[in-house]
């Protein structure tokens, strides 16, 4: 099939996304399943390739006009690198969407993950106008905006295109929760479609995709939260931070959610009481063994109740924070009581997680070691391999690695698997993230923290890597916005957490902010972090306390001004880093340490 004249030629943007001026009578509407698939970074590609991947593409929307045809389904029209299509059944549509996704991961296999054009899809059932051979209205807008959601490569449907489905066989899902999304008044509840590149269904057996075995991670109930006392109006906050807390939870891999007639076979239940006084509300979640009851953990929180949104998703972040702690040191316990020589491998992965924690040489040294038994184990194991990417990708960051350009080529190998076998996972982008940033690839590093941020809005340590991608691009004053958001949704956060808050500060210019946060660091400091300490004490005339922090360097193996400027290299505000180095050699760190 020849590919229209309009897409052949070049092509003209025409946005469906809002509707022409209308004469006075009533267009025609109908309900359809619309699918809305645009290509992933398309700027970028064009921008390093203009004729390669316009060859690509053109290949590429030949065969999703083949597929949708195929599929009883009809191309409304094509903008530039996007195409819009409706169908008259879901069934239709979303058995379209996958089928394209799997043949077009066949066509990819063979081209280098930076060059393969690769599209987004949304579907969405809803109602439209009928404009001639046009639609419009918010069913096509919905579907845009899945779209944007979707992985590349992947598939993003709204609810009523997953309750319409309804039993059918082999649909899989991963609940995304609950969006805002631009120009849509209601929220938008969307699922990622979960489906393997060699199953020409288009969808998987529902096994998670971190290769562990079904069943294996733990699993959480919850139960309504229910009010003490009157509620008066506010009833139904009891309802809203409950279905919140559960769509946030479904966000994490650490942890299944189970529904409520699942509860019996669960390995812990959350629950909570809410009590208002006046305009304040305090909620108290509690995390409990469902096997003997016991109690793991509670908490109470005091807020205002004047914005049930932003208290939802506070309250939701905290309680995933310190769920995921609970899990933590329950599978910690249980891994001690067991000897190395009988570990499998997801203890070893358990093992090398609790060693990249440490965050030092000898913690990073242990890490690799239990993922490469993790690895011989199971070779296949791609939480192994995740782990040990990001051990190495510490590692190249702060200046430790022995063979900074072999390290370099292998956790990028390892990033472009994860991406390639694993492109749902938020942990994945947020590794991808970290290393481009690394490789000063500044555009690709925040699009891939602002997807780890699309899949998982609720952990905290997404947010600081969104924080740090903000500030290594040169956007300090956004970063810090979303390192102090990182810090309300983890109340007691790991301790990396307020140095990149610190950092983000001084690189913004707020100084005295970040000598108040500088003030409350603890543990071991990073070493990118260390310089601007020494900075900062200068700063505020505090040069005893400079000279101490600068010989606190040295005996961490910083030991020069060349070797800070390295650690800083990923940091577009070079005015910035400057000032740093200047303030180094004040302080009388050599620009080169004599080599012994």
């Amino acid at each position: 099939m020849l590919l229209p004249r309009r897409v052949c030629s070049t092509i003209t943007i025409v946005s469906h996304l809002d509707p022409p001026p209308v004469p006075e009578e009533r267009l025609p509407r109908k309900l359809a399943a619309i699918l809305y698939a645009d290509v992933a970074g398309y700027s970028r590609l064009t921008g390093e390739d203009e004729d390669g991947t316009h060859r690509m593409l053109r290949a590429h929307l030949t065969l999703m006009a083949e597929r949708i045809a195929e599929h009883a389904g009809r191309v409304v029209h094509y903008a530039g690198d996007a195409v819009l299509a409706d169908f008259s059944t879901v069934v239709d549509a979303l058995g379209c969407a996958t089928a394209i996704q799997t043949e077009l991961a066949g066509h990819n296999a063979e081209v280098p993950p930076a060059r393969r054009v690769q599209f987004r899809i949304g579907v969405n059932l809803g109602d439209v106008i009928v404009d001639g051979d046009e639609i419009y209205g918010e069913g096509v807008n919905v579907a845009a905006r899945l779209e944007s959601l979707a992985e590349p490569g992947g598939v993003c449907v709204s609810d009523a295109v997953r309750t319409a489905i309804g039993t059918k066989p082999g649909f899989q899902y991963e609940d995304m929760g609950e969006r805002t999304v631009k120009n849509i008044a209601a929220a938008v509840r969307c699922f990622h479609v979960r489906f393997l590149p060699d199953d020409v269904s288009g969808f998987a057996s529902g096994a998670p995709s971190s290769g562990t075995a079904p069943g294996a991670a733990p699993t959480v109930a919850i139960e309504a939260f229910r009010f003490i006392g009157d509620p008066g109006p506010h009833a139904y906050v009891a309802d809203a931070i409950t279905q919140s807390v559960g769509a946030a939870l479904t966000h994490f891999r650490e942890y299944q959610v189970v529904g409520k007639g699942e509860s019996e076979a669960a390995d812990y239940v959350l629950r909570g009481t809410l009590q208002i006084a006046g305009g304040r509300i305090r909620i108290a979640p509690e995390l409990v063994s469902a096997g003997d009851g016991r109690k793991l953990w509670s908490e109470k929180f005091d807020r205002q109740l004047d914005d049930v949104f932003a208290l939802q998703d506070e309250i939701s972040a905290i309680v995933a924070a310190y769920l995921g702690e609970a899990i933590w040191q329950q599978a910690a316990r249980a891994l001690a009581g067991k000897r190395q020589s009988d570990y499998n491998a997801a203890d070893w992965c358990m093992e090398a997680m609790a060693c990249v924690h440490r965050l030092n040489r000898e913690g990073f040294i242990e890490a690799k070691a239990a993922c490469r038994n993790a690895l011989r184990l199971d070779a296949e194991s791609l939480h192994a391999k995740l782990l040990l990417a990001f051990t190495l990708a510490l590692e190249l960051g702060w200046g430790l690695a022995d063979d900074p350009d072999q390290c370099g080529s292998r956790v990028l190998a390892l990033t472009e698997e994860l991406l390639q076998k694993d492109p749902a996972n938020p942990t994945v982008h947020r590794l991808a993230a970290r290393l481009f940033s690394l490789l000063g690839r500044h555009a690709e590093a925040l699009a891939h923290a602002e997807r780890a941020l699309a899949l998982n809005p609720f952990d905290g340590d997404v947010l600081v890597m969104y924080a740090l991608a903000l500030l290594y691009e040169g956007r300090a004053q956004e970063a810090v916005a979303w390192a102090e958001r990182a810090l309300r949704f983890n109340p007691h956060p790991p301790a990396y957490y307020r140095q990149n808050l610190m950092q983000c500060q001084f690189f913004a210019g707020q100084r005295e902010a970040a000598l108040e946060t500088m003030q409350r660091l603890e543990g071991g400091l990073m070493p990118q972090i260390r310089g601007t300490v020494v900075t900062l004490l200068q700063q505020a005339g505090r040069t005893e306390e400079a000279a101490k922090a600068t010989a606190d360097m040295i005996a961490n193996g910083i030991v020069d001004v060349q070797s800070t400027a390295q650690l800083l290299a990923c940091y577009r505000d070079r005015e910035q880093v400057e000032t740093i180095l200047a303030a180094l050699r004040r302080a009388g760190l050599p620009e080169v340490a004599s080599r012994q």
